[in-house]
């Protein structure tokens, strides 16, 4: 067959037919078997990491409600410990109130049962 130079090549014809047409016949068989599979595999994948994200969006929503209602739940026992504080201080000052007046009553019955001067004297 014929030779021929391209850019200072000498390129045999018979060669770059041949060539071509093994490229064109791998090309084929590729295009036919291994390219379905390999897009279906890539199609997978891209489904499955939208689901992927798709779950972390929705887990983040989730969490920002649980976080709101955690916040709310610590305002609640907050305001809840402050009122158990102010009515527990409020008891405490009418306990002690309460044994002020029992102290004072006790002090003057044991004053009043004491003998006075003159019975001492006298006895």
């Amino acid at each position: 067959m014929g030779d021929f130079t391209i850019f200072g090549m000498n390129v045999a014809l018979g060669t770059m037919i041949y060539q071509a047409l093994l490229f064109t016949g791998l090309f084929l068989l590729l295009r036919k078997y291994v390219l379905p599979k390999l897009v279906a595999v890539l199609e997978n994948r891209k489904l499955h990491i939208e689901k992927q994200l798709m779950l972390a969006e929705s887990f983040k929503a989730e969490g920002e409600q649980y976080a709101k209602e955690q916040e709310n739940l610590l305002r609640e026992a907050k305001i809840e410990a402050k009122e158990i504080i102010t009515r527990s201080q409020k008891e405490a000052l009418i306990i002690i109130k309460l044994a002020k007046e029992e102290a004072n009553m006790i002090r003057t019955q044991a004053y009043n049962s004491l003998p006075t001067d003159r019975q001492r004297d006298a006895g």
